[in-house]
């Protein structure tokens, strides 16, 4: 999948399967919740819940989330001293 890819199936497609009106988009009037993340180039083995596996070249890693207002720093994030809150 490309990163466009990625970034829909976790956003937009899943507030609409689940009927989130006001989620899953960055337009005026709906919530603003986002998830920031760094893109790593580093060879990694995904494994789902049914054991298959698919070698990635990209790894998507979340550094802090942002929802109502409030931030929230991920252990990685905290690492890398990447946000001031």
């Amino acid at each position: 999948m490309s990163l466009p890819q990625v970034i829909a199936c976790v956003t937009a497609n899943a507030a609409d399967s689940l009927s989130l009106k006001t989620k899953g988009r960055l337009q005026p009037g709906l919530d603003a919740d986002l998830t920031l993340f760094t893109l790593k180039r580093q060879p990694t083995v995904l494994v789902d819940a049914e054991n298959d596996s698919l070698q990635a070249e990209e790894l998507l890693t979340p550094l802090a989330a942002i929802r109502a207002g409030k931030g929230y720093m991920t252990e990685q994030g905290s690492a890398e001293h990447a946000f001031d809150f």
